[in-house]
């Protein structure tokens, strides 16, 4: 689940994913969490649509694709649902004129082809090795 970065009301960490262990339905238990390494070394504030935003809702195995705005792509294997890990990321060039990244939405076909959107510079096609 993306706590995703939106409206922010006041300045605050970058959002993460979380991941619940759902055997009961109606009783969901938070079992890990997610961050990109290296991105909230200090829960300090960070700019505005830094952190997480969504997940793909197409999976194949037990690797993510996240859209992770200013990081881009961002790879998560939950082979380990207490541990999940980065396996790999893509970070798109900003927009002309942009200083940073809009990555927005990501989905997976059939064929393991990544499709990332960025809000404002369009569509990038990425071909992991990891879906080969």
């Amino acid at each position: 689940m993306a706590d995703e970065d939106v409206a922010e009301l006041w300045p605050t960490p970058p959002a993460f994913s979380w991941t619940f262990d759902i055997t009961d339905e109606m009783h969901p238990v938070p079992i890990s969490t997610f961050q990109v390494p290296g991105l909230d070394r200090d829960g300090s504030p960070q700019p505005h649509m830094t952190g997480c935003h969504q997940p793909s809702e197409r999976l194949k195995g037990t690797v993510v694709p996240f859209a992770w705005f200013a990081q881009g792509l961002r790879l998560v294997d939950f082979a380990d649902p207490f541990l999940p890990k980065e396996v790999g990321h893509f970070v798109p060039e900003p927009a002309l004129g942009e200083r940073r990244p809009s990555s927005n939405d990501v989905t997976l076909d059939d064929r393991g082809l990544i499709y990332l959107v960025d809000r404002v510079r369009g569509v990038s096609i990425i071909e992991p090795l990891l879906f080969a």
